[in-house]
């Protein structure tokens, strides 16, 4: 190939990841971006509380519940035909959205911009590991992508903000839905089309699989202490088992048991899924800290949490040199082992009433998490295959999403108050340590 050539490639690769990543920082915002405009929201359109409550939630139960029906489907469709359908979804649930006149049109909006995040986004992370094979490249790339999840985190609290209170919140709809667009018609230029892999499509699997995340999800949700949702974690567990049954003897599983067999995979997944249980979780418990004990503003609060997006674009920016000195599993625990001692510190400003120690436990999880991401999602795609890629990065984005949901709950209910959620989520940290520390036939090399 001549340097022309290889110039050309980079450059068209180089495409493809910002493509990605866009879509990744676009779908991902989707799930903050609404919490500071909610009030002005429930003004306008004089939602009652459980309205809100719905609008509020519907896009992350939607976009957790379908990741995984989502990243089969790109591989089985083609991942560039499910992107672009996506990323079509997400804009016209955007200008329902941007039009709505009531909660209902509203509420159906974020659940039609949830379906489309949910195939867009697996979809995306295969066009990635597609384009490049393992190595520093893939490494850098997959930096990129944590970078852009953790940005469009962060920064929807921010811009959330700031947008309703210069223009309004319907233009929060439209700016998304102009940004999907433009990714809709750019795609079919930069990324090249596959064919369609199977036509025979494990529906039981889908719904079921379906069915297990958003029951789980809502009852963690809910909140345990409550009968209902007891009942949707019954619920959850009864699907998860007839799913584990239906795919075992399906023709054309959605989730091929092989995958479940892969180490990699799996302990890619679990890191993912404690890494989001954590943070997550423990972000919830110091947004209160921050509000209710030392009394700051919500714009002020939110500000505090870009130390936080700061870590991780710092560390996943550096991950990726990491990863070439070290194999991904190393990363992922010094990662968890920066988490648990940023959970302690956070616990001794909390205990304290410090601002400054508790800013201080904040960026240091940021750090923490931004290294480990980047190594947990080379661990859990390092043995994608042209036929998985999707579903891996489906199930990967399936496992960060109920990771999230069982931190919240589970911190929130943490008896003893605040500085007992942040040492619970120290004490996970350091037993995922403890797992990823111990000697392993499996080594991941980047």
């Amino acid at each position: 190939m001549t340097s022309r050539q290889t110039a050309g490639t980079n450059r068209r690769d180089g495409l493809v990841v910002t493509l990605a990543c866009t879509a990744q920082f676009v779908d991902v915002i989707g799930v903050t971006l609404l919490i500071v405009a909610l009030p002005a929201i429930q003004h306008d359109l004089a939602l009652s509380a459980a309205m809100l409550s719905w609008v509020a939630g519907s896009y992350a139960l939607v976009f957790g519940g379908f990741l995984v029906p989502g990243g089969w489907v790109a591989d089985l469709l083609g991942r560039r035909a499910v992107f672009i359908g996506g990323s079509l979804l997400v804009a016209a649930g955007s200008v329902v959205c941007a039009l709505a006149g009531s909660g209902g049109v509203l509420l159906a909006g974020r659940v039609l911009q949830g379906l489309g995040a949910a195939v867009a986004v697996p979809a995306a992370l295969a066009m990635v590991l597609a384009t490049l094979p393992p190595g520093p490249r893939r490494s850098r790339a997959l930096g990129l992508w944590t970078m852009a999840g953790a940005a469009g985190g962060a920064f929807g609290f921010v811009l959330g903000g700031v947008v309703t209170q210069l223009v309004g919140w319907r233009w929060l709809f439209a700016a998304i839905g102009l940004v999907e667009l433009l990714a809709a018609v750019v795609t079919p230029l930069i990324v090249g089309p596959v064919a369609r892999r199977v036509t025979r499509l494990d529906v039981p699997g889908a719904l079921l699989a379906i069915t297990a995340v958003v029951a789980l999800v809502w009852a963690l949700n809910e909140g345990l202490g409550r009968p209902a949702a007891w009942a949707g974690l019954i619920v959850a567990i009864a699907a998860g088992l007839l799913f584990a049954l239906v795919e075992r003897r399906a023709a054309v599983p959605m989730v091929p048991p092989r995958v479940w067999r892969l180490p990699s995979f799996r302990l890619g997944a679990g890191v993912a899924a404690v890494l989001t249980a954590t943070t997550s979780g423990a972000n919830v418990i110091g947004t209160l800290f921050a509000q209710d004990v030392l009394g700051l503003s919500g714009a002020v609060s939110g500000a505090c949490f870009l130390l936080f997006s700061a870590g991780v674009v710092v560390s996943s920016t550096l991950a990726p040199g990491a990863l070439r000195r070290i194999s991904a599993r190393p990363a992922m625990t010094i990662g968890l082992a920066v988490i648990a001692a940023s959970m302690t510190v956070q616990a001794l400003g909390v205990s304290g009433e410090s601002l400054w120690v508790f800013l201080a436990g904040l960026t240091l999880s940021g750090l923490g998490l931004g290294l480990a991401s980047v190594a947990s999602t080379a661990q859990g795609t390092a043995e994608a295959t042209e036929e998985t890629s999707g579903l891996l990065g489906g199930l990967l984005n399936a496992a960060a999403q109920i990771g999230t949901a069982i931190g919240i709950a589970v911190l929130l209910a943490a008896p003893g108050g605040q500085t007992t959620a942040y040492l619970v989520a120290a004490g996970l940290a350091v037993l995922a340590t403890a797992v990823c520390a111990c000697p392993s036939p499996v080594r991941v090399t980047r």
